[in-house]
């Protein structure tokens, strides 16, 4: 039976505590970002990996993003040059998917590229960073449905198919981060962020 944790008036320190258990014991939560309710759990993790893609429905090649706490574990585990740090600091945290060449194999992904994001939101760069390696970050439905802005609209099948769920209300901006590829230099998903395409380098 999925545990529920809300913090809506504070207590944010003690679901990221109980997150971070969850994730680093291999269990899958379903956790608000600033965009959508998310479902992960520890990315390096393959049979967490297959777990997540299992509750969505996702085919098993079908790459994950990863959400991160910062610069330097992006870099750990992806390629960036001086104009994409320049990005990301500009971009980070923020409502943005940023697809980079990746620089060492992670269970998320057979491709030669990795999806990051560091929300705009304190419970999530604070579990990141008490986790210290990649979190599965995809919206917590079905492939194809809508994802969830707050915790009523997280499907039951869903729900009761993670371990933990963490309740936080409605989600800050209410609509999907943009997805800009970086390798590519194109965005592939429009959502809440605003960037300017022009800053990228041909």
């Amino acid at each position: 039976m999925v545990e529920i944790i809300k913090f809506i008036g504070g207590k944010m320190e003690g679901a990221v505590f109980r997150a971070k258990e969850a994730i680093v014991s291999g269990k899958t939560i379903i956790y608000p970002t600033d965009t959508v309710y998310g479902i992960g759990g520890d990315a390096l993790n393959p049979d967490v990996v297959e777990k997540v893609r299992e509750i969505k429905g996702m085919e098993k090649d079908k790459p994950l993003s990863v959400m991160m706490a910062d610069l330097n574990m992006i870099e750990e585990y992806c390629e960036v040059g001086l104009w994409e740090e320049i990005i990301l600091k500009r971009h980070l945290p923020g409502p943005f998917t940023f697809i980079l060449k990746k620089r060492r194999d992670i269970p998320v992904t057979g491709d030669k590229t990795l999806g990051i994001r560091v929300p705009e939101f304190e419970f999530c760069n604070r579990l990141s960073e008490e986790v210290g390696k990649p979190i599965i970050s995809t919206s917590a439905n079905k492939t194809g449905a809508p994802a969830p802005t707050s915790f009523e609209e997280i499907k039951k099948e869903i729900l009761e198919s993670a371990d933990m769920a963490i309740d936080r209300g409605p989600t800050r901006y209410r609509r999907a981060s943009d997805v800009v590829d970086l390798v590519n230099k194109k965005i592939i998903r429009k959502g809440v962020g605003v960037i300017d395409l022009s800053k990228f380098p041909e």
